[in-house]
C-alpha cells in the first residue's frame, strides 16, 4: 500500500485564490462528507476532455500498429487507449481569480441559491488528504488552452487531461486531476467519481452567495456553515442584477 500526496504546479503560487461555483446542494455534500468530488473525465459535458493532442494520437496509433498481432491485450489502438485513460481519470475543477466573476455566475450558479466557495492553492494543498493505494498520479496544475493540433511534443498521459481549446480560455482553470489504475477492459465501467477528504474548516476562506440570491437563502447559508463549524465570512456576491 502506498500513499500519494497532491502535487501542486510550480507556477502555482500558494496564494493564488481558486473558486468553486457550486448549487447548494453540493455545497451542503461538501461540508457533510468533507470531502471533495472528483468526476470521472468522460462524464463531463465537453466531450473533448482528456483527449490526445493531434501530434500525441498519431504517435501512439503507429506505436500500436508495430505490436505483435497476437497480442491478448483488450487495448489495441489509440483510441482503446484513450478511452481507458478517460475512465481512469478523476478531475476536480477550479477557477484562478482574485475576486467573484460574473460570468462564472452565470455558468456554474444559473439558479440564484448557488454559492461561491473560495480558498488557496496553498489551503488545498496542505488541507487535501493523501490518496491510499490505487492512485497512480495526484495533481494540482494550471490548464493549458490550445488547439489539438498546436500542441506539439513528447508529453506524459496525464498532459492531455490539462488542456483545453481555447474558446475555453475564460475559465481560467486549474484542475486536480486524480489517476489511477484499473484491470478492466476499456469498455466497462470504472466508478463515476471518487471522494477525497478535505478539511473544510481550514481549507475555505470566503463563501459569497449569489448577487441575485434572496435574503432568506444568505441567511439558510449561514446557518449551514455555523452548523458545520466554518470560520469563513459568508458575503452576497456583488455581480448581479439585484438593486
Amino acid at each position: 500500500m502506498h500513499n500519494l500526496k497532491l502535487k501542486v504546479e510550480d507556477s502555482l503560487s500558494i496564494d493564488t485564490r481558486l473558486w468553486r461555483y457550486i448549487d447548494l446542494a453540493k455545497f451542503v455534500s461538501l461540508l457533510d462528507s468533507g470531502s471533495l468530488w472528483l468526476a470521472r473525465s468522460d462524464t463531463f459535458r465537453d466531450q473533448s476532455e482528456g483527449r490526445f493532442p493531434s501530434e500525441m494520437r498519431v504517435a501512439i496509433e503507429r506505436a500500436y500498429e508495430s505490436f505483435d498481432d497476437q497480442n491478448d491485450s483488450p487495448i489495441n489502438s489509440a483510441d482503446d487507449f484513450q478511452e481507458y485513460l478517460c475512465r481512469n481519470s478523476y478531475v476536480s475543477c477550479w477557477h484562478k481569480n482574485i475576486d467573484e466573476n460574473m460570468v462564472m455566475w452565470e455558468l456554474y450558479g444559473r439558479d440564484s441559491n448557488a454559492v461561491a466557495v473560495q480558498t488557496t492553492v496553498g489551503k488545498l494543498e496542505s488541507n487535501i488528504s493523501k490518496i491510499d493505494s490505487g492512485g497512480l498520479e495526484f495533481y494540482l496544475k494550471n490548464v493549458q488552452y490550445s488547439r489539438a493540433e498546436d500542441v506539439e511534443g513528447k508529453l506524459d498521459y496525464s498532459a492531455p487531461f490539462f488542456i483545453k481549446r481555447p474558446h475555453f480560455n475564460f475559465e481560467k482553470e486549474a484542475r486536480i486531476l486524480l489517476s489511477t489504475y484499473s484491470a478492466i477492459i476499456p469498455n466497462k465501467d470504472t466508478p463515476l467519481g471518487v471522494t477525497v477528504k478535505l478539511n473544510v474548516v481550514e481549507a475555505i476562506e470566503k463563501i459569497l452567495v449569489h448577487p441575485d440570491s434572496q435574503d432568506w437563502f444568505v441567511k439558510v447559508v449561514q446557518s449551514i456553515s455555523d452548523k458545520y463549524g466554518l470560520n469563513a465570512p459568508v458575503e452576497r456576491g456583488v455581480y448581479g442584477n439585484k438593486i
